[in-house]
């Protein structure tokens, strides 16, 4: 006998909670294992540069009266951020967004008298303008403290500073006298988290150093035993400095085998690894025959009183192994222990302590996480008995405490949400505390509800299996209200990608796009000149015409290139919403339109002129018109056609979009299974007919565009067939998985799609949009040679009806539930679920809601500038205006975006620096001195120091457009950038791009 629809999700909540339970209790474990705290300052100022701008270079210099015991520097600036002492670089922290913070022990790269501390920061988002502010204490051997902090007396330049043959801008021997001085700037207000708290920091005594007598021993052991209290002692750490090879082992339990480290201490949490009472320690020195150096050893933390075992004479050490041994085998053999004389070395180093911030998992045995589900089970075990005393049957209790069980949940999921805002704490978040809150109230929401159960009289419930919700009576909408919240929607997706929509400068797919573009107006078909070589335009061909009829219109220039992009996007939001209305009805057309009106990654791309905005509209019309024909028994000529027509629309805008071919053959064996003769009708193989002949004049066109051409270098258009990427080394199956259905707007959305493969076996036209999400992700991971999220873009309106359509079968499923079952407490629960639900869906979507920064902040493509509102790319727009006001007519030009240039400037420069095979770059036969020249414009390409010198050379000023300047490395080797930045000087700098002057 089928359980009932009710009973079925009522038992699916019960469970989910109960994981859910455990999870949370195994996040809050997490984060005992992985401690934070929050910065707090004293004297220090927000500074930034003299004028706004989107880098900062900040130099001080700091007198230290005697050479310093401990040195401690805690600092926050926007989003990144490099830290030098001395003229070495110290620490990277990038953060996009938010503020790359950091404590660094900086002992041993300080000394008394003149220091310099040095700061570079640029930042990633809008508005232009960094901040900084730190804090350095500087405590001696005699415990004298000196505080250093930043305010307006620190000198700062927005300028990429020029370098010298002997000193670069951080250096100590650096001019820095023309330097301006810096202002003062209203801080962050997002929270500055650490690991380690700069006055434990300070607290941390320095161990002593001992030299092993052991040149006769391939391994030495130290070990000892210490106590432990989890309700006395907060964190500890094992923190060991070796100029050899150690194994660290608690309590039997290898922590991993780490590098030589002479002078630094890495603090690396052992909490997971330590039990109530006496633990054992051994550090095994690989020292394979040489006499080791080592200083270190435990470290708790409570309230910041600290207490230490540092290795020392009074610690069991031996020698294990011969020289005829093996190290490997030896290690941990007792019988061949022998004695090992230990001594203070006769220069005692002075050792700096490294804060570790990598992720430590808890042991999972540990009771923190199973108790919270015990505590849901044991509650269920005896409330379920005492309420079947009272009347309540099993089954009802189910479905009575169905919403209770869900508004857990939703509390639960939207805690971790907010656990990931970076403008809150995560720490109360996931105490012990919040937890055992929110089980209680849970426990009194279940008692209340069972309670007004037991005096009232239970309705019969509904037989409805689960895959009969989609038949039973949907939410209705009357159709002026639908239309009416349809255009206010489409207006909305309208606005918003109209918004700014020429603040982010043209990228260099723009531009290239934008130069097809103009070859269009000129001669009627996409090309551009490179060199003396026309090239045609062999992929995105559809795409340069609505650019130029916009351009045609409006004038050329920014906004009007974008206005097709625009007007796809829009469309595609009307789509989206007739799509879902006719499929799964009115609402959820609506709901799927929001969510795509204001995700900021349909933002972004719906007011960028490269093609996902046009390929995703067209792609979906060809899905609709694909669609269309698996409904249909008899296939008509006209649909065929139409089908074959938009598939074409859409290949010819990228004909990536052709592994939809593939996933539409397998969707439709799955839709269409057993029902053979629906693939033999004679008017759908017109359609694929016309298919492949799209499809193979394409391919041919391609392949003899290309053939005359002689080149250097692979790019992503020489990818012309799908190609077995599961077979290379770049193979990244979690690729889309990370920068799609992981990023910080899609992590909501991706929870209702996982309902979604539950709801689809019961559902037709929902495993038509879940089955179409999933073969697209596994033929662009499997199929296509190159990664990139655009490329998944056109999977995005699918992705968001699938998520509606979840969402509005959740509604129904708790409207059907709420009529039921009599009682304003339990309808009060259906009500409040609802808002839960929604406010899960809504909240973290759009742009300003969450601000869910710390999800997946590692994982995400750095390349990518589409996942959040107000990234900024490279700025190639402010260096070709700059370029423009210093230009004179007989200046040469060297310029690594030639296009942008080009557009901007109408310059598109003389010259194209690479002196590393990255860039494909192409042979010019056609004039009259052959020579390489980059792929863009066809300059020739100065491929090494000595070209570029005798540019130089023989001419009085030339210009250098730097961009992106974070991807020089990967086209020009280092020493030639060397000789950039000491002979040319940075003339206007912008988001990762710069323009350097070279004058006789």
């Amino acid at each position: 006998m089928m359980m009932r629809a009710e009973h079925w999700w009522s038992a699916i909540t019960l469970i989910i909670l109960t994981v859910c339970a455990v999870f949370f209790g195994y996040l809050q474990s997490v984060d005992a294992a992985n401690p934070r705290s929050v910065l707090s300052w004293s004297q220090s100022q927000w500074i930034s540069t003299e004028s706004a701008s989107a880098n900062g270079y900040f130099r001080q210099t700091i007198e230290l009266d005697n050479a310093p015991q401990r040195a401690v520097l805690q600092v926050s600036g926007t989003d990144n951020l490099q830290i030098y002492a001395n003229g070495k670089v110290i620490k990277t922290v990038e953060n996009r967004s938010l503020q790359a913070t950091a404590v660094l022990d900086l002992s041993g790269e300080l000394q008394s008298g003149n220091n310099i501390l040095a700061f570079e920061l640029h930042r990633s988002s809008f508005p232009a303008m960094v901040a900084l502010r730190y804090e350095l204490t500087v405590i001696d051997a005699l415990g004298q403290r000196q505080i250093f902090f930043s305010d307006t007396g620190v000198k700062s330049q927005t300028l990429f500073p020029q370098t010298t043959s002997r000193y670069e801008w951080f250096d100590k021997g650096y001019d820095d006298a023309f330097w301006s001085r810096s202002a003062q700037v209203a801080g962050e207000n997002q929270m500055a988290q650490v690991t380690i708290p700069p006055e434990l920091l300070l607290a941390l005594p320095s161990p002593p150093a001992y030299e092993l007598e052991a040149s006769q021993h391939w391994s030495v052991s130290l070990s000892t035993t210490f106590e432990y209290a989890s309700k006395q002692a907060g964190q500890v750490w094992l923190a060991v400095a070796s100029d050899v090879p150690y194994e660290a082992i608690i309590n039997g339990i290898s922590g991993g085998i780490f590098s030589p480290s002479d002078t630094q201490l890495h603090l690396n949490s052992v909490l997971p690894h330590l039990r109530e009472g006496e633990n054992s320690i051994e550090i095994n020195l690989m020292n394979n025959g040489v006499d080791p150096v080592v200083a270190g050893g435990l470290i708790q933390q409570n309230d910041y009183q600290l207490s230490t075992a540092f290795i020392s004479p009074d610690w069991q050490i031996h020698g294990g192994g011969g020289s005829s041994h093996s190290a490997l085998d030896d290690i941990r053999s007792i019988s061949h222990l022998t004695q090992v004389s230990i001594a203070a070395p006769a220069l005692p180093p002075t050792y700096t302590f490294i804060v570790n911030d990598r992720f430590i998992p808890p042991a999972v045995a540990q009771t923190g996480p199973w108790l919270q589900g015990g505590i849901v089970v044991l509650f269920i075990l005896l409330v379920a008995p005492l309420f079947r005393l009272l009347g309540v049957s099993l089954q009802n209790q189910l479905t009575s405490t169905c919403f209770a069980n869900a508004m857990a949940i939703l509390c639960l999921v939207a805690a971790w949400f907010v656990a990931q805002d970076v403008r809150f704490d995560a720490r109360q978040i996931f105490s012990i505390n919040a937890l055992q809150l929110m089980l209680i109230v849970w426990m009194l929401m279940v008692v209340v509800v069972l309670a007004e159960q037991a005096s009232k009289t239970y309705r019969p419930a509904s037989t409805l299996a689960p895959g009969e919700l989609h038949r039973s009576n949907q939410l209705k909408l009357g159709t002026i209200a639908f239309y009416v919240v349809s255009a206010a929607v489409t207006l909305a997706a309208l606005l918003l990608r109209l918004h700014n929509i020429e603040q982010q400068a043209l990228t260099v797919d723009e531009a290239t796009i934008a130069g097809f573009a103009r070859g269009v107006l000129e001669r009627g078909y996409p090309y551009l000149m490179v060199g003396g070589m026309e090239v045609e335009l062999a992929t995105y061909e559809l795409v340069p015409y609505f650019l130029a009829a916009s351009v045609k219109m409006l004038g050329y220039s920014d906004f009007a290139l974008r206005i097709p992009a625009v007007i796809f996007g829009t469309a595609t939001c009307l789509l989206i919403i007739y799509c879902g209305s006719a499929w799964f009805g009115r609402l959820t057309g609506l709901v799927a339109g929001v969510l795509y009106a204001i995700s900021p990654w349909a933002i972004y791309w719906g007011k960028n002129c490269f093609h996902p905005s046009q390929i995703q509209f067209f792609n979906l019309l060809a899905l609709i018109a694909f669609y269309r024909l698996l409904a249909s028994d008899r296939i008509s000529l006209k649909l065929a056609c139409l089908s074959a027509l938009a598939f074409a629309f859409s290949y010819l805008s990228w004909e990536g979009s052709g592994l939809v071919l593939p996933i539409m053959a397998f969707v439709a064996i799955v839709i269409r299974w057993q029902d053979w003769r629906w693939f033999f009708q004679p008017n759908l193989w017109i359609a694929a007919v016309l298919i492949i002949f799209v499809v193979a004049a394409q391919g041919i066109r391609r392949s003899l565009l290309q053939e005359p051409f002689i080149m250097v270098g692979f790019g992503k258009s020489d990818l012309a067939t799908p190609k077995l990427t599961f077979t290379q080394p770049s193979y990244e199956p979690w690729y889309y998985i990370n920068n799609f259905f992981f990023t910080e707007t899609h992590i909501g959305l991706s929870l209702f799609f996982l309902l979604g493969l539950i709801f689809m076996f019961y559902d037709r036209k929902l495993s038509f949009v879940m089955l179409f999400v999933v073969m697209a992700y596994l033929s662009l991971t499997n199929l296509l040679g190159y990664y990139n999220a655009h490329y998944f873009y056109f999977v995005l309106p699918v992705f968001l009806l699938a998520v509606a359509a979840v969402f509005v079968k959740l509604l129904m499923l708790i409207q059907r539930q709420v009529g039921r079952l009599s009682g304003p407490v339990f309808r009060t629960q259906g009500v409040l679920t609802a808002v839960l639900i929604m406010a899960v869906l809504i909240v973290p979507a759009g742009a300003g809601g969450l601000q869910l920064y710390r999800l997946m902040s590692g994982n995400i493509d750095t390349m990518r500038v589409d996942y959040r509102a107000d990234l900024a790319g490279m700025d190639g727009r402010s260096v070709s205006q700059a370029l423009s006001q210093y230009w004179r007519s007989s200046d040469v030009l060297i310029t690594s975006i030639p296009l942008l240039t080009e557009h901007y400037v109408d310059n598109k420069g003389d010259y194209f620096v690479q002196t590393i095979t990255d860039r494909k770059v192409v042979y010019d036969t056609v004039k009259q001195r052959p020579y390489y020249v980059d792929k863009f414009v066809g300059n020739p390409v100065l491929r090494n120091k000595q070209e570029l010198q005798d540019v130089l050379s023989r001419h009085d000023r030339v210009f250098f457009v730097a961009a992106p300047v974070d991807g020089l490395t990967r086209i020009i080797d280092t020493e030639t950038l060397d000789f950039i930045n000491q002979n040319m000087r940075v003339i206007a700098e912008s988001y990762d791009s710069r323009l350097y002057l070279w004058e006789r």
